[in-house]
C-alpha cells in the first residue's frame, strides 16, 4: 500500500472513532508506522488530512449513487425497492461507523467541512434520490402523491436525531434496529398497494439493515 493511501485509511478509522479534536498527529504517525515528518510531507496540517478524508468519502458516495441511478435508468426491470434501499443504507453505514464525536467535532472545529457535506446532500444525494423515486412512481412502485424531497428530509431528520448516543441509550436499541424501524415505517408508507407485496418478499429474502416489522 502506498504511504499516502495507508495514511488515509488509518486516519479515517481514527477520526471516525475519536473525532477531530482527539486525534493527535504524533500518535497517528506511530500507529501508521511513519514519522511525524513523513505525515506532514503528505498533509501539511491535521485539518488538511481530515478534509482529504471527507472528500474521499463524498466522492465514493457520489459514484455509488450515480452507479445506482445509471443501473436503474438502463434496466427497466431493476428491483427499485432494492436499489432505493442501497441509498438509505448510506445513512445507515454513516451512522454506525462514525461516532457522535466525529460529527460534533466537525461542526465545532471544521464548520466549512460540515457545510460541504450539507451542500453535497442537497446537490447529489437528494437530486439522485428524487430521480430514482420519480422512476419508481412511473413504474407503479411508489405513490404519486408523495413529495420526494419531503420524504428524503423526513428520513434524514429522523436518522440525525434518533441515531445518537443519547437516544440509543434511552431507547436501549442498537443503531441497526433504530434504522431498520425508520426505514420500514417510511418505506411502507410510500409504496403502492401492488408494491407492498414485492417489498414483503424482498424483506423476507434479504434484510441488510435488519428491518423491523412495523
Amino acid at each position: 500500500m502506498e504511504v499516502k493511501d495507508k495514511i488515509l485509511k488509518i486516519a479515517r478509522e481514527e477520526f471516525a472513532r475519536l473525532g477531530f479534536r482527539n486525534v493527535r498527529t504524533d500518535e497517528l504517525s506511530q500507529k501508521i508506522g511513519i514519522s511525524k515528518r513523513t505525515l506532514y510531507e503528505h498533509f501539511r496540517t491535521k485539518e488538511e488530512l481530515f478534509e482529504s478524508i471527507i472528500d474521499l468519502e463524498l466522492e465514493k458516495t457520489k459514484s455509488f449513487v450515480e452507479n445506482i441511478l445509471e443501473y436503474v435508468e438502463q434496466n427497466p426491470e431493476a428491483n427499485l425497492i432494492e436499489e432505493i434501499n442501497k441509498i438509505w443504507q448510506l445513512d445507515a453505514d454513516s451512522a454506525i461507523k462514525f461516532t457522535r464525536e466525529f460529527f460534533d467535532d466537525m461542526q465545532k472545529y471544521t464548520p466549512h467541512l460540515w457545510d460541504k457535506i450539507y451542500q453535497f446532500r442537497q446537490k447529489v444525494i437528494e437530486k439522485n434520490f428524487s430521480r430514482i423515486f420519480k422512476i419508481g412512481v412511473e413504474q407503479g412502485f411508489f405513490r404519486s402523491d408523495v413529495n420526494a424531497e419531503v420524504l428524503f428530509h423526513m428520513h434524514l431528520t429522523l436518522v440525525q436525531n434518533l441515531v445518537t448516543p443519547t437516544m440509543i441509550m434511552r431507547l436501549q436499541a442498537a443503531p441497526k434496529e433504530i434504522l431498520g424501524t425508520i426505514f420500514s415505517v417510511i418505506f411502507r408508507g410510500v409504496l403502492t398497494d401492488s408494491a407492498r407485496q414485492k417489498y414483503s418478499d424482498y424483506h423476507n429474502k434479504l434484510c441488510p439493515i435488519n428491518f423491523q416489522e412495523s
